[in-house]
């Protein structure tokens, strides 16, 4: 029992199959430090890589991006001599793309060709798109990898799943060549000589030899170490050490006709140059030193290079940016993780000058990783606040970003006021998964999270209490914990399941299932019991491992929906997901794309966070998504309409008989008191949801009028009901 008068519980109706369309959605402005941010919802980046390539037929040079936490694509046009986010152009590409991509022209046809991580090698697409028309692609060499001559045939060009090879015309005849460091073994390169000049006078194929497994005449030992003319095993008192990726970048620093080399590896943090003091046919490295010269690159582990022009004007950049598959070390900082070193010289003589460590990452709304989005009214002006978590800042501790929102119902607009909301870095926990909820039973929205403790490891659902039904307020309060355990991955949902006025959990599992445990009560405590192990059918999967979840009435049904969101950053959703009906088939082609006219499933950024939220102020929500790459996407649904101005709040029948009951449904979020008509209170403030309806029970009211109060959107409605 909530109060003392009023019992809540659900009205049940039959399920009817939803449509959900939405589209990714740009229009909110972001304030940050009095700056308009430029790619507020781009979704973060973590771990680069960068290339360019003409998108959209316009002659102009556009921006394409692959993160590999994410393993993601992503797209930005040049507009204006300014890269804007294009994400319809994602769907461009062959699904193959996979751990890296260059884009080359490897056929001198003017149209970047693509080269990607392949199990057995490297597979490349040509670029066959016709003038005016959507990107296109080929299999160059369809069901094969690319191939080179051996010593005695052609066989598979290995390249390790973390290398990056170098892509470029190494002897300058005009056709691209390949190098890559030994798939095995010694730490040399192998220089695979693209012999289609020689051959045919055209630079139109790929015709590729292995002329040598050591050019420059050297080996990388381990991280900083290099035998010259010699072997590591030759070093005294060395360690040889060849385990881990390598990326490589050929670039002609002093305009001689010849390539250096960057390289770097995942063991180390540095970048280094290996100038080529020989010539295009016989390169010969004798030095390796750390670069660039002033400000020289410096992750925590595995930097790499890339070579271009990033801002626009018409010279070549140096960008650097981790290659990693995952968070490795603690302390990575994933907020600053694409330096950019303009050049300030000339395309033949290049000087890099650091510019800044979070290239368009400044322009986005990027918390590092594993960003968790939460809103609700932290201020009582009546609309929804923005807060993010994240897994760790580099103080090896997880924070709280913090949105004011400073704009109307229809249309927010977020400022950013801190950082560290409540000073939670200092609380010695990481990992954290935040949301808002009544974990307490008492109609007020507590701040509930996951998160592992530094001290143990262990990872628990904890939660600090509000004192306020309108707005947030912790002042002397301490996190308290529900003693419901879970391992780190997993993600837990603070939602009232089987709605009997007392929240339960939906647990996303590591082995993809969710379970249901369902709270025994009483309202305040926190009985858990395990109900269903897989909920709704959902058991045991490795599409999913470690789903998180969001339920809300999305179509303005009446009934309330699932999103399911996995690992790879697609959300599914399932409609009336408390009907329990197990044949229901997920909805996952959610979101509208006019390059491809149609819609499609897509990847939000790797292993993603929804919540389901009114933004615009329509009968259908949008959809707020985070995800590993420290960012977030909006999801607005194509079919919502515009919310009146005031409120509509319906309670029937009314009058209603003592001890009987009647119905209440709100066109929006509320929060709903229940008065005498002299004012005197005879309840606590409740939750209302948008559009699903409530059966309230009358207990113990004498026959009179009553007002129920309700607040939405700001403004206030009172409705008066008669026990009779």
């Amino acid at each position: 029992m909530k109060a003392l008068y009023l019992i809540f519980f659900v009205f049940i109706a039959s399920f009817a199959q939803a449509q959900f369309t939405y589209e990714l959605n740009q229009e909110i402005e972001v304030e940050v430090d009095g700056k308009r941010l430029a790619l507020p919802w781009a979704g973060g980046l973590n771990s680069v890589q960068v290339n360019t390539m003409d998108l959209n037929s316009d002659s102009k040079e556009d921006l394409v991006l692959f993160d590999r936490t994410a393993n993601k694509l992503i797209t930005f046009i040049n507009q204006n001599n300014q890269f804007v986010f294009a994400p319809e152009y994602e769907a461009l590409f062959p699904e193959e793309v996979t751990q890296w991509i260059l884009l080359r022209d490897f056929n001198c046809d003017g149209k970047k060709d693509i080269f990607t991580s392949d199990p057995f090698g490297i597979v490349v697409f040509v670029n066959t798109t016709k003038p005016g028309a959507t990107l296109s692609w080929r299999y160059f060499n369809p069901g094969f990898p690319l191939l080179t001559k051996g010593f005695t045939s052609n066989i598979n060009l290995k390249v390790n799943e973390s290398d990056i090879p170098a892509i470029d015309d190494v002897d300058g005849d005009g056709d691209l060549d390949i190098l890559n460091v030994r798939f095995v073994g010694v730490g040399s390169i192998e220089w695979h000589k693209n012999l289609s000049k020689e051959r045919t006078g055209t630079c139109d194929s790929l015709q590729l030899e292995r002329v040598t497994q050591n050019f420059g005449n050297f080996e990388e030992c381990n991280c900083g170490v290099f035998a010259f003319g010699k072997t590591c095993a030759q070093l005294s008192g060395g360690r040889t050490q060849h385990t881990g990726g390598k990326t490589l970048l050929a670039i002609d620093l002093d305009h001689d006709g010849d390539k250096e080399i960057l390289f770097s590896e995942e063991v180390c943090a540095r970048v280094y140059l290996l100038e080529n003091i020989g010539n295009n046919d016989e390169a010969l490295m004798t030095t390796a030193v750390q670069y660039p010269f002033s400000n020289p690159i410096a992750f925590v582990n595995f930097p790499a290079t890339y070579l271009e022009d990033v801002d626009l004007d018409g010279l070549k950049d140096l960008i650097a940016s981790p290659n990693l598959y995952a968070r490795d070390f603690l302390n990575i900082d994933f907020k600053n993780s694409m330096w950019f070193y303009k050049n300030m010289g000339t395309n033949q003589v290049p000087q890099f000058v650091l510019q800044k460590r979070n290239f368009l990452q400044d322009e986005m709304i990027d918390v590092g990783d594993y960003a968790v989005p939460a809103m609700t009214d932290a201020d009582g002006d009546g609309d929804l606040d923005l807060f993010i978590s994240n897994y760790r800042d580099p103080n090896l501790s997880s924070a709280i970003t913090f949105f004011e929102n400073t704009g109307t119902t229809t249309l927010p607009k977020f400022k950013f006021i801190t950082s560290d909301y409540l000073n939670f870095s200092i609380s010695n926990y990481y990992n954290l998964k935040l949301q808002f909820a009544d974990i307490r039973g008492d109609g007020i929205q507590d701040l509930v999270f996951t998160a592992t403790s530094a001290r143990n490891n262990f990872t628990e659902l904890l939660f600090a209490p509000n004192k306020s039904v309108s707005s947030l307020d912790f002042s002397g309060q301490s996190v308290q914990t529900t003693n419901f355990f879970i391992e780190q991955s997993e993600s837990v949902l603070v939602v009232d399941v089987n709605q009997d006025g007392i929240t339960d959990l939906l647990v996303g599992k590591s082995d993809g299932a969710v379970e249901y445990w369902r709270n025994q009560g009483p309202a305040g405590q926190f009985n858990y019991t395990l109900e269903d192990g897989s909920y709704n059918g959902l058991g045991p999967s490795i599409e999913r491992q470690s789903p998180s979840l969001a339920a809300d009435d999305l179509d303005a049904d009446g009934r309330a929906d699932l999103i399911l969101a996995n690992q790879k950053g697609f959300l599914s959703i399932y409609g009336d997901f408390r009907a329990q009906n197990t044949n229901v088939q997920p909805v996952g082609n959610l979101i509208y794309n006019p390059q491809i006219e149609t819609y499609e499933a897509k990847n939000l950024g790797g292993r993603s966070w929804p919540i389901i939220v009114n933004l615009f102020n329509t009968d259908k929500p949008s959809i707020m998504v985070g995800n590993t790459l420290g960012g977030i996407h909006i999801l607005k649904n194509e079919e919502g309409k515009d919310l009146p101005e005031e409120p509509v709040i319906d309670l029937f029948p009314n009058p209603v008989e003592k001890q009987g009951e009647f119905k209440i449904k709100s066109d929006r979020n509320a929060i709903v008191q229940f008065y005498t008509v002299l004012g005197q209170k005879i309840s606590e403030s409740y939750f209302i949801p948008a559009n699903q309806k409530y059966s309230i029970t009358i207990s113990g009211l004498p026959s009179g009028i009553y007002i129920a109060r309700f607040l939405a959107d700001g403004k206030t409605v009172g409705k008066k009901f008669i026990v009779q």
